[in-house]
């Protein structure tokens, strides 16, 4: 079954579709996203590279929450004993859940863009998180193990948004830029004697 021309239309643009970055029509703009700056555009060595340096930083995260965790659940007795599996299964429970959310919840803050809006404020909350446990000493041991206990699921999450094979604020990026490149190369055809032929496409 062959496809129609507005079939083809409606597809999402390929990566290798889109231009060279100097050959871009003026006005359109490249995304910056967090992590992977420009890069994502023609998805070559830097990219790869940098993308390799998020999942290695977030792999190190997950193992530092899993040792984290795990010694929480060490204090809760020896194992096998009913203090250490009910702290292992209520974690491991509370952990899948979150994860499920928290991956559910970035996906859609990814896809629809918010999530470079809402970047830089994560980052200054992270920093000040950080350092308020750093000043209150052995109380901001306590804050951060709790801390770790809650948002293993949110870290599980992040790692796994990585491993997708196009993140989704790469996708919403991708999309915006197919959006523009479509609204420039259609933009000619509202002159004259052409408004009919555009509207037969839609």
């Amino acid at each position: 079954m062959t496809s129609t021309h507005s079939d083809r239309d409606t597809r999402p643009r390929d990566r290798t579709q889109f231009p060279p970055r100097d050959r871009l029509p003026s006005g359109v703009l490249i995304t910056r996203l967090p992590g992977l700056g420009t890069t994502w555009y023609e998805r070559r060595f830097a990219y790869w590279c940098r993308r390799l340096g998020a999942v290695l930083l977030l792999a190190i995260a997950v193992v530092v929450y899993a040792l984290i965790i795990a010694g929480v659940v060490r204090a809760a007795g020896a194992p096998g004993s009913p203090g250490f599996l009910a702290v292992a299964i209520a974690e491991i429970v509370f952990t899948i859940v979150t994860g499920i959310l928290s991956f559910r919840h970035l996906w859609r803050l990814g896809i629809t863009g918010r999530a470079l809006r809402r970047n830089r404020a994560a980052d200054s909350a992270g920093v000040g998180a950080g350092l308020v446990a750093f000043w209150t000493g052995g109380a901001g041991a306590a804050l951060l193990l709790v801390g770790a206990l809650l948002t293993a699921g949110f870290a599980l999450a992040a790692f796994a948004i990585w491993l997708t094979p196009v993140p989704p604020a790469e996708r919403y990026a991708r999309q915006r830029m197919d959006e523009d490149l479509r609204v420039r190369q259609h933009a000619p055809l509202h002159g004259p004697g052409r408004g009919g032929q555009h509207k037969r496409k839609r």
